[in-house]
Parts: C-alpha cells; structure tokens; sequence
C-alpha cells in the first residue's frame, strides 16, 4: 500500500524519517483528487488554524483504503517501528489556506496514539508559498532540526513522544496547501518479524539513484522503477537461493566478497569507497541495514542492483536477508 524511498532516518536525535514517493502513483492521484473534493470545516486552536476534515469514514477513502490495504500499510509502518500496529487507523485530511499555520507542538496525547505519518499533495510547491514542515530539536520554532516541502507525495513518518516537536511555517501563497495524516495505535499482537529489527523495510532514496544507474549500465529497462516495488525478507541464505532460483546475477562469488576471487569493482576497476574488507567493516558497525535492491527482468531472472556488500554481510553471518524487487514490466 505504501511504498516509499527513506530520506532521512530517525538518528542522530531526529525523531522520524522524511520520505518520498510515500504512496504507488495510481492510488497518490486518487487521494489527491479526493481530498480537493471535500468540504471544509476551520478549525482554530491556541497553536494552530487549518481547515481540517476525519476522512476515515468517507466513501472515497473507505474505498482506497479498504481492509487488505489498510492491513498492508498497518503492517509496513509496525515493520518500519518494529511494532505490531492495528490496522484501524484514523485517517484526517488538512488544508492549509493563506495565513494558516500551525506553531511548535508535539502531538504527544492520552488515546494511546504512538506513531503518525503525515503525506503532503501538493504540485510544484516552492519554498516561498511557506507551509514548510518543520521538525524541531525543542518547542522553539528557532530550533529547527529539518525543514520540508510540502511537495506531492512526500512524507514525514515518526513515533509520537515527547520530544516530537514539529510546526508548519505560515502559508503565504494563494494556493491551498494539502495533507493527509495517519495515526496509528499498537494492536495487542505481538511483534514477530524479527528481520526487519535488523533492515529497514524501505530502501534509502540514494539506493535506488544508484540501482537506477547500475540497471542503465546493465541494459536494464529502467521502467522497472517507475511501478512500486515488493519488500521480502528471507531467513537467511538457503530460503534466499531457493527465491532467486540459485543463480543471483550480479552477485559475488557464493553471495560472499569473503570468497577468494570475490572483489567488487567499478567500471574502471577501481574501488573508490574502499576495499571489500573495509566497507563490510562499516557495515556491521550499523544498528539497522537498508535492503538489498534486486530487478525482476521479464525472463525470470534476478539481478543484484544494489547492496552486495550487505548481502555479503548477511551471507558471511549467517542472518536474515531484506531485499526490495522493482520488476520489468512485460509489455514493451
């Protein structure tokens, strides 16, 4: 259901991460023509003045976000949180006006709301229309942490504490600024995909700028990144053969750049990042690893786009292995 690329991660005292390409383009368009179609309702408080509507229970919503899809994005964020979430989630559309704003607040409250994503839709929005998303390090609006633009399908997904404190700047353009927010509670289910406590369930936006490149390089059809991707996660490396039909192109030598003979190159036979050893040395230094990027090409067959070193890592210990699939598509 949402199948976006990490832009930022929630390290080094950020408290979410921004994304973009949150939702597949067919279903983005649809929310973003059913959300013009609303009719409005101000609202004003001490620290904010939008206009703002609960869409959970309208039909057009109800019927993008029906109960397989609000299972899939109910469990691609507990994935992302490492948390079993319900997939009753509360969904409110927003819709800022010139002068509108909402000031420094945490969306910290007492109905066991724990994360939120937020999802803006709007077209070439540049910096001077304001209604920039702020994320803050305190409840100073001076004390900015991120800033972002409330452009089509970007994202803002984050756990809800104490210290999430975020504001809108004031809108400043005659056009409408939109969003739509996710709220999302824990459901009592225990958490059991332990594999994504390892990986991040999203590639990193700069991942697939690189596999988009290594796809070109190898005559790829780079449309497969245009459709939205698969996340898989597979036990370890026989359940991960066994998925690619034994035969990974691409790959190092057993999966491994600890076999003799391995080495992973440019295309001028150089290795600017570093040896093998050294950037797999970097890698177990991580808390979470981004996954893999494989292409699905029309004959069946798998390709390594993207990661081989954390393959590498994975493969070397004996772990769990995430992977994201872009498949080319079957007509020309």
């Amino acid at each position: 259901m949402i199948c976006p690329y990490l832009v930022t991660l929630p390290e080094g005292g950020a408290f979410g991460s921004a994304m973009s390409r949150v939702f597949p383009e067919r279903v983005y368009e649809g929310l973003s023509r059913s959300v013009r179609e609303l009719d409005w309702h101000e609202a004003r408080r001490e620290f904010y003045r939008q206009r703002e509507r609960n869409v959970s229970g309208h039909h057009a919503f109800k019927k993008i976000f029906d109960r397989t899809a609000r299972k899939e994005m109910a469990d691609s964020v507990g994935d992302f949180f490492g948390a079993s979430i319900s997939a009753d989630f509360d969904i409110a559309a927003h819709k800022m006006i010139e002068g509108d704003y909402i000031a420094a607040h945490t969306d910290e409250n007492d109905f066991d709301e724990e994360f939120r994503l937020t999802v803006t839709l709007n077209e070439h929005w540049s910096i001077e229309q304001g209604g920039i998303l702020l994320t803050l390090r305190s409840g100073s609006m001076r004390d900015v942490e991120g800033a972002w633009l409330p452009s089509r399908n970007n994202g803002f997904l984050f756990g809800i504490s104490e210290r999430s404190f975020h504001a809108v700047t004031p809108v400043k353009s005659e056009a409408a600024r939109y969003s739509l927010i996710f709220t999302f509670k824990r459901s009592q289910a225990p958490y059991k995909n332990d594999v994504w406590l390892r990986w991040y369930p999203f590639p990193f936006k700069s991942d697939v700028s690189e596999a988009q490149y290594n796809a070109e390089v190898m005559g790829l059809d780079l449309r497969a990144f245009d459709a939205p991707y698969t996340r898989h996660a597979f036990s370890g490396k026989d359940e991960f053969d066994d998925f690619v039909g034994g035969a990974l192109l691409n790959a190092p030598q057993g999966l491994s750049y600890s076999r003799p003979g391995s080495r992973n190159v440019d295309e001028r036979g150089q290795q600017p990042r570093g040896s093998d050893a050294e950037r797999l040395a970097k890698i177990a230094e991580l808390e979470r690893i981004p996954p893999i990027a494989l292409v699905r090409k029309v004959t069946g067959e798998y390709v390594l786009v993207n990661g081989s070193h954390r393959l590498s890592h994975a493969v070397d210990r004996g772990t769990a292995i995430a992977a994201t699939i872009f498949s080319e598509p079957m007509s020309a």
